[in-house]
This record gives C-alpha cells, sequence and structure tokens, in this order.
C-alpha cells in the first residue's frame, strides 16, 4: 500500500482519522495503540509474511535495549547484527552469490527472495537507536509498544524520513494533536500527493518510455529528455512521498525532520548532499563518517572514509555495480570539490550549472539498475553523442509523448532557482494572516487533491523509485 494508492486515500485513511479523532484526547494511550494497529496492517497490506520479520526484529531490539543501556558490548553488536542480517540476507545474498559464481567461474546460485519493503529504512532507523541508546544520548523506552510505534509508525516505515528517536520521544507519550497541527499537515499530504501523481507520475511515464526502447534507437536528445524526466521523476516521487510522510505525522501529533530542501538549487555537489535524503546523509555522516575519523585523520585516511561512505551509500539504494558506480562517482565529485576549492571559486550561476549538469550524469547511472553495465555505459555514452542513433530512431511524437512534456515543464520549473524563488514568496504571502488569501489557498488545495484523485482513478501509471531500496 502506498499514500498515492486508491485503497489509502479511500479506505484506509478515512477509518484511521474516524477512530482516531472519535477517541478522546484524554485516552491517548488507546490513540496510540490504534496508529500502531493500523501501521501493521498498513505494512501487512503489502508484506503479510515479513510483517512477522519487522515484528520479530523490533521485539528482540526491545529485550536486548536494557542491556545495551548497561553498555553490554555484546548486546549492542547482538542488537545491530539482529537486524543487519536479514537486510544483508534478503538485499545482497544474491548479488554476493551472483558475484562470486562469476569470479570463479562456477554455477552456483540461489534462490530469488523478495525483498522487504522499507527494510532498508526501518534497518537504519533500529540502528540509530541502539547506538544512541548505548552512547548514553537517549533514555530507553520502556514500553514495548511504545516503542514498535516508534519504528513502525506507518508514515515513516517504508520509505523515512529516517527518524532519531530522540526527535520524536515526546510525540510517542505526548502526541502533539491540535487543530493547527491537523491543518498544516493536510495541508502538507495534499501538496506531497500533488508532487507524486501530477508531476512525478508524468515524467517517470516519459523517462520509462524512453528507457523501454532498444539504446541503439536513442538519439542523444532523447537519451537526454530521459535522464532529465527521471531527474525530475525521483525529485518529486520521494520529496513528494516525504512530504506525505510529515504530514501524516503532523495530523497525528508526530513531528518528522525535513527530508529534502530545494536540492535542484544547489551550487556544489557538497551542498547538494546536504539538501538531497537529508536524513540518509545524516545517518552516514554521524554512524559511518564521524567514527572512521571524519576529516581529523591525515588526507589519506580522509579519502578513505569519504569513498567508503559513499560506497555504502550507493550500496544501500540496491545491490547492483550501477549504484557502486553512483555513489563512488559521487565520492570522487566531493573530494576534488574539497581538494580544490571550486565550489566556492565559481560564481553562484556556473556552479549551479555545473551542479545540476553532474547530478543529471549521476541520474544516468542511478536509473539503469536493471540493465548490464556495458548497457549502462552505451547508455551513458548517447548523452556525449557516442554512437549515432539507428536509422529509425524513436521521437517523442512516436512514443506520443507530448501530452506529458507540460508536466514534465512545470516540475523543472519548481525545482530549479527560480522555481524555488517563486515559491518562498507565495509561501511567504501565505503565511500572512489574511482570510482572503487563505481561503483561495485553501481552495488550491482542495483543486490540487481533487485533479489528483482524478489522475489517479484514470491513470495506471503509479510507480513509487523508493520501495525497490
Amino acid at each position: 500500500m502506498v499514500f498515492s494508492s486508491l485503497s489509502f486515500l479511500v479506505v484506509f485513511l478515512p477509518i484511521l482519522l474516524i477512530l482516531f479523532f472519535l477517541t478522546p484526547a484524554k485516552w491517548k494511550n488507546i490513540r496510540q495503540y490504534i496508529l500502531l494497529l493500523f501501521s501493521l496492517i498498513f505494512y501487512g497490506a503489502g508484506e503479510p509474511l515479513y510483517i512477522f520479520l519487522i515484528i520479530g526484529c523490533v521485539s528482540l531490539t526491545w529485550l536486548l535495549s536494557g542491556k545495551v543501556k548497561e553498555k553490554k558490548k555484546w548486546a549492542l553488536i547482538v542488537s545491530i547484527l539482529v537486524n543487519i542480517v536479514p537486510l544483508l540476507i534478503t538485499k545482497y545474498a544474491g548479488f554476493i552469490v551472483s558475484n562470486f559464481a562469476n569470479l570463479t567461474r562456477t554455477d552456483i546460485s540461489m534462490p530469488s527472495i523478495v525483498m522487504p519493503i522499507g527494510i532498508s529504512f526501518y534497518t537504519f532507523q533500529v540502528i540509530t537507536y541502539i547506538v544512541d541508546l548505548f552512547g548514553g544520548r537517549i533514555e530507553r523506552q520502556k514500553n514495548p509498544l511504545l516503542f514498535s510505534l516508534y519504528i513502525m509508525f506507518f508514515p515513516q516505515l517504508v520509505a523515512g524520513p529516517i527518524v532519531k528517536y530522540e526527535e520524536v520521544t515526546k510525540s510517542i507519550e505526548h502526541p502533539d494533536v491540535s487543530w493547527e497541527n491537523v491543518q498544516k499537515g493536510t495541508g502538507r499530504f495534499i501538496l506531497g500527493l500533488g508532487k507524486k501523481v501530477l508531476i512525478a507520475n508524468q515524467a517517470g511515464y516519459i523517462a520509462s518510455t524512453i528507457q523501454t526502447n532498444a539504446i541503439s534507437s536513442l538519439t542523444s536528445g532523447m537519451t537526454w529528455l530521459c535522464v532529465l524526466a527521471y531527474t525530475v521523476q525521483i525529485l518529486f516521487d520521494f520529496s513528494g512521498y516525504s512530504e506525505m510522510a510529515i504530514g501524516l505525522g503532523s495530523i497525528f501529533g508526530f513531528h518528522f525532520p525535513e527530508n529534502f530542501i530545494d536540492p535542484y538549487t544547489s551550487c556544489s555537489i557538497t551542498e547538494f548532499w546536504r539538501k538531497w535524503h537529508v536524513t540518509l546523509g545524516r545517518f552516514f555522516r554521524e554512524y559511518v563518517y564521524i567514527p572512521l575519523g571524519g576529516n581529523r585523520v591525515s588526507k589519506a585516511k580522509w579519502m578513505r572514509n569519504i569513498f567508503i561512505v559513499w560506497a555504502l551509500t550507493g550500496l544501500w539504494h540496491g545491490a547492483s555495480w550501477n549504484f557502486v558506480i553512483w555513489g563512488l562517482y559521487y565520492g570522487v565529485l566531493i573530494v576534488i570539490e574539497k581538494l580544490t576549492g571550486i565550489s566556492e571559486k565559481l560564481p553562484k550561476a556556473i556552479g549551479w550549472i555545473y551542479t545540476f549538469f553532474l547530478v543529471m550524469v549521476g541520474w544516468g547511472i542511478f536509473m539503469c539498475d536493471s540493465v548490464s553495465l556495458s548497457e549502462m555505459f552505451r547508455f551513458l555514452g548517447k548523452l556525449f553523442f557516442v554512437n549515432a542513433a539507428s536509422a529509425d530512431p524513436v521521437t517523442v511524437g512516436s512514443l506520443k509523448l507530448w501530452g506529458y512534456i507540460p508536466f514534465l515543464v512545470i516540475g523543472l520549473f519548481l525545482s530549479i532557482p527560480c522555481g524555488a524563488f517563486v515559491r518562498k514568496k507565495i509561501e511567504s504571502l501565505r503565511k500572512k494572516e489574511n482570510a482572503f488569501i487563505g481561503t483561495v489557498f485553501d481552495l488550491l488545495l482542495i483543486a490540487v487533491l481533487l485533479i489528483s484523485l482524478m489522475f489517479l482513478l484514470g491513470g495506471t501509471y503509479n510507480p513509487f523509485i523508493y520501495f525497490r531500496f
């Protein structure tokens, strides 16, 4: 089940809202247990078998957390293994075995394993809790059901943000349920839904339609259009979903951290990764990079730390060599920026152009997870006019994509600096205490909701990229 599905919008969410808000506020424990029950239903609807896996991991982690709090290293190690091993088996075992078979030229293989939805996200969230508890930065949650709610609360369960316990401790025990938060949360949810349905899905259709054609039939222009569409899709897909999660959290009295801060306005690669998937970057910085020594080591060890972090970042996104290459690609770019200081020397306009260009090339690598490395490099070569298209190249017209182009243009405009400037002006206008302006914005939100529902009713293309990771 995804937030942008009709089953969620017209069945799951309305029933939950009715039960939650009909329960008197003084019965906060009942409300918390309603949220936990519906979170289990939400996850079970998509993963009826793997629900036992997440319940088992959460239960064992809570049982061990008392010893972790007492700084027992064995408990820390066992707690981490309890959560990491299922991730390694379901996500990476096939990748490891197939590469071993290729290296040794043997025919060993293993059965295909379906990866549990959201395991990459909730595993990292559990690890932040375990490590912070061991380090004495947080107090142990003594109530196992409330601890389960922290990990399994449905808005952030399957696609983040990766929430640290200290950020929601008060919300778990004393949810900040108010009419103001319901209003804010509803607005953010609708805007996130609009991003996902009206922009990401339309841009995604362009990218997937072009990508399904043989690489030999693509011109350089069509390849760039494919990558540009994917660039818009992945931003509005993931940031839209994160915004829906933050909005839902607000409705039920939880305050989640921001996960995207206008990343396509960045003027350097370093800045881009401070704004893109913020909570994942924070995880690798605080729980991998800094423990390795960060930048307070020799230059050689600092570079080692950078490449370890970025190789892991790539692998986190998927068990495929294109993701490893994608991660190391960014590691190289960041090392170059740090060593040369180029991002600080360039005018902002030039810095933005070079950053956006390199990010698009990166997405070109990222989106090739279903093809061989040779095919990936052929695809990337098309961006730079390597290998001409066949005698009968595909076009926007032949693929019947013209109707989707306006949505791509709107998404591109909203994501780059000029669009971000306009959005901030509109946001500042919205914050003014003016009844007429407030009514206009409410009507616009209703329009976005209705149009999104119309698109969902009439369309079938509604993927979610990060469910694969």
